[in-house]
């Protein structure tokens, strides 16, 4: 993972295909990624375990509210259905931040409260573009797993769940490089707002 991280922002960054014996000759990652990569893997184990928590905790007093004083069917599938996107939308909110943090870490070194602190300055003004990356991928998760909820795992033998933790895998490498050049493209959006500015503030000094 570490290793994956390290080999896409590179090729990113210097924007050219990299061949099989400059792979294998990179540094996968230092000591300071490695660790700090733990340290923001606990914090963001503890964050999901509390967000499920909370997100049952949710469901249920939305639930018992809505049997409580909604009488109709229409109106209660209605509550349900808000309740549950509400409760979804702040789960893949916060999960771009994990995600990202995560990223952060392994790249930056940088871990737990002040890697969350980044994430939140980098990506503020484009927290649509990761949003919508994370549905993507949690789409993609959820259609995986579609087949074993209608056929059954159970008694298919071997083959369905072999390929479905294989694109499992394959997915959750995708994602990892996705927000490799997210948290790039976040990067890049504040170098150029502070260029702009000081640009700005340069003008601004000549006229005077």
């Amino acid at each position: 993972m570490l290793a994956i991280a390290n080999l896409a922002s590179k090729i990113y960054k210097e924007e050219r295909p990299m061949s099989l014996k400059e792979m294998v000759h990179t540094q996968p990652f230092d000591k300071s990624g490695l660790k700090a990569f733990f340290i923001t893997s606990v914090y963001v184990l503890v964050l999901s375990t509390c967000s499920d928590l909370l997100g049952f905790v949710w469901s249920a007093a939305s639930y018992s509210f809505a049997f409580r004083y909604f009488n109709h069917d229409i109106l209660l599938a209605l509550w349900c259905c808000i309740a549950s996107v509400a409760l979804l939308t702040m789960y893949l909110a916060w999960n771009v931040i994990w995600n990202m943090s995560i990223v952060i870490s392994i790249l930056e070194g940088i871990h737990g409260t002040r890697a969350f602190g980044l994430v939140t300055y980098l990506s503020t003004g484009n927290e649509w573009g990761g949003f919508l990356l994370l549905l993507i991928f949690f789409a993609w998760e959820v259609t995986l797993r579609l087949p074993c909820l209608y056929f059954g795992c159970k008694g298919r033998g071997n083959e369905m769940f072999v390929a479905q933790s294989s694109l499992l895998c394959l997915g959750n490498v995708f994602k990892l490089v996705v927000f490799v050049i997210y948290f790039h493209d976040c990067k890049n959006r504040v170098l150029e707002k502070r260029l702009m500015i000081k640009a700005k503030r340069a003008g601004y000094q000549s006229c005077v």
